[in-house]
């Protein structure tokens, strides 16, 4: 019998979505599973009806990195997010280890799914299940994919063409499957489902490119699963809408039209 934790990392500045974003929690619950939010707003907001805990160490991470040059050329506020995400992403694997729960829900404060995304993930039947979404990268100024290759030990992600290639082929294994002369090798984890045994050996941590640039947990997550072993799918004929401060739901659906003439939800309809 599966028992599922749902785990949202949120933070202020995504409660231009709060409402909304509340609303699909409450239908996960309405579902059987539990939630629980870690909260790193610096000033504690009200998140009523669900399991909260309040990260409080904002002021002492970022004084941390403003002491230390963690890399040329530093970006001090960037690096403290870093850090404040992988302290977080440990707190919530720590708080589910926990309990009694057999799958990790990680879902991204600013991700909407559908009713059936976690059962789709189940029936992935892998260690570690993921939808992904679109992103605006500054350097494509264009939407891509948050999806990871590898070229020759070089990681990098996706660019939109690459993006455009990807979608709608079907369930793909990460770090067995190619995308041209790339292997896929990882994505953001804001719709992901781990089993209890992946986390019970896998902690968050950050990585570090040979220049010295740390990088957020997620990047440094999958392909340390992939080492161990653990089976890690994405399926890419769904995507979840992934909202932000400028709003890229209707840039998204000009995505898929470019690849499938057709809006997802049209596709579904006619099956």
């Amino acid at each position: 019998m599966n028992k599922i934790l749902v785990g949202v990392i949120t933070n202020q500045v995504k409660d231009y979505c709060w409402d909304k974003f509340s609303n699909q929690l409450k239908g996960l619950q309405q579902l059987g599973h539990d939630v629980l939010i870690i909260d790193n707003s610096p000033l504690i907001q009200p998140r009523k009806g669900f399991d909260v805990y309040h990260y409080r160490l904002w002021n002492k991470i970022f004084k941390e990195c403003a002491l230390e040059n963690l890399q040329r050329h530093s970006d001090n506020h960037l690096n403290g997010l870093i850090f404040i995400s992988l302290d977080c992403m440990n707190i919530l694997r720590d708080k589910f280890l926990e309990g009694d729960y057999t799958h990790l829900f990680i879902l991204e404060s600013d991700v909407f799914i559908e009713q059936d995304t976690v059962q789709r993930l189940l029936d992935m039947d892998a260690d570690i299940a993921n939808f992904t979404y679109l992103m605006n990268l500054n350097r494509f100024n264009d939407l891509t994919l948050c999806v990871q290759s590898t070229k020759d030990s070089e990681g990098l992600m996706l660019n939109p063409e690459q993006s455009r290639e990807l979608i709608n082929s079907g369930i793909k294994e990460l770090g067995k499957d190619m995308l041209g002369d790339r292997m896929i090798t990882g994505c953001g984890y804001g719709c992901t489902l781990v089993k209890r045994k992946v986390l019970e050996d896998i902690k968050f941590r950050i990585g570090k490119s040979k220049e010295g640039v740390l990088s957020y947990p997620d990047s440094i997550f999958h392909p340390e699963a992939i080492s161990k072993g653990y089976t890690n799918k994405l399926d890419t004929d769904w995507l979840p809408v992934h909202e932000n401060l400028n709003n890229q739901t209707m840039d998204m659906l000009r995505l898929l039209k470019v690849q499938n003439n057709t809006t997802r939800r049209e596709r579904r309809a006619t099956k």
